[in-house]
């Protein structure tokens, strides 16, 4: 039989089948039934993991809220102290290191205040308080005199991004321990930097003031005037015990003012005024009458009287 015959199994005529149709179990359920065991096991510690979080995070949340409170009702340094020490490791018992720090300082505990703000500064590097730590930190070493401290504080918030909104603060201080020590060159550089970097700061006008007092010239120096003589003052005696006298300055006298009283008999007539004659007064009784106008020449009919005799020659009286 030829392979083209009808009846000829390798005819193509002969339907054939394309695929056999698999009857027994899949690839992923082989895999279930060899797995089913260790699956349970993964899903069950899914679940206790996924507790053991909410859990725990419950018990966070609780000694963040616990803190809190406590530290919310501080208002001495034993509160704050306890705070820090039965809530470690809380944000709450951060933030009472800072305060903490402060009320030490106020108490004259400035050691132990600047102990306290290095430990925070050291254990928090990403802390929201931290520059503000920094800050205060800076400013306490420059008051007790360690200026070098005092610079590299200032300096680590002026390089930090972190702390930028206290960039401008840390410039000025740094400008002023310069000025102080006489560097004008350097003070100038750390106050012009802070305000163009930071034009828009809380601390433009104070920076700008530095800025104006760096570039005022001193005033020059002259003699001062010679003394002249103070007015010589008649001293008025004074009461021991009695309030000093204050001299009144006389009052001008107005023009049509009476003339005041003189020890003068013949001026001290009602209503005397300046340029007014005196009166000549009454001959009294028995007296000759005074001359007016010019005295007379003595007529030579005249009786002479007698010249006195010279002092010390013995005078001899007449007889009648």
């Amino acid at each position: 039989m030829s392979p083209d015959s009808p009846d000829s199994p390798d005819s193509p005529d002969i339907p054939r089948p394309i695929g056999e149709i698999a009857q027994g179990p899949s690839a992923f359920e082989q895999f279930l039934d060899r797995n089913q065991r260790n699956l349970v096991i993964l899903t069950i510690l899914i679940a206790l993991a996924a507790a053991a979080w909410v859990v725990y995070h419950g018990i966070v949340r609780s000694r963040e809220h616990s803190a809190g409170a406590e530290l919310s009702k501080a208002e001495d340094m034993a509160a704050l102290q306890s705070v820090v020490k039965d809530h470690a490791g809380t944000a709450a018992a951060d933030s009472a290191q800072v305060l903490l720090a402060a009320r030490q300082w106020q108490e004259g505990q400035q050691d132990a205040a600047i102990t306290t703000l290095k430990s925070f500064i050291a254990a928090n590097p990403k802390h929201p308080a931290r520059p503000t730590a920094q800050a205060s930190l800076g400013s306490k070493l420059q008051i007790q005199g360690k200026l070098a401290d005092a610079k590299k504080v200032f300096q680590e918030i002026d390089e930090d991004p972190a702390a930028r909104y206290l960039a401008p603060y840390a410039l000025l201080s740094l400008g002023d321990m310069a000025r102080a020590a006489g560097e004008t060159a350097q003070a100038t550089k750390f106050y012009q930097k802070a305000k163009t970097d930071y034009p828009d700061s809380s601390f433009s006008n104070a920076i700008a003031q530095r800025i104006s007092m760096l570039q005022a010239q001193m005033p020059v120096e002259i003699e001062p005037p010679p003394a002249s003589a103070a007015p010589s003052s008649t001293a008025v005696p004074q009461t021991p015990g009695a309030a000093p006298a204050v001299s009144a300055a006389p009052e001008p006298a107005a023009p049509d003012a009476d003339v005041p009283p003189v020890n003068n008999p013949y001026l001290n007539e009602p209503g005397a005024k300046p340029g007014d004659k005196a009166e000549v007064p009454a001959t009294p009784p028995g007296a000759p009458a005074p001359v007016q106008g010019k005295p007379e020449a003595p007529r030579s009919d005249a009786a002479t009287p007698p010249a006195a005799p010279a002092a010390g020659s013995p005078t001899t009286p007449s007889k009648p």
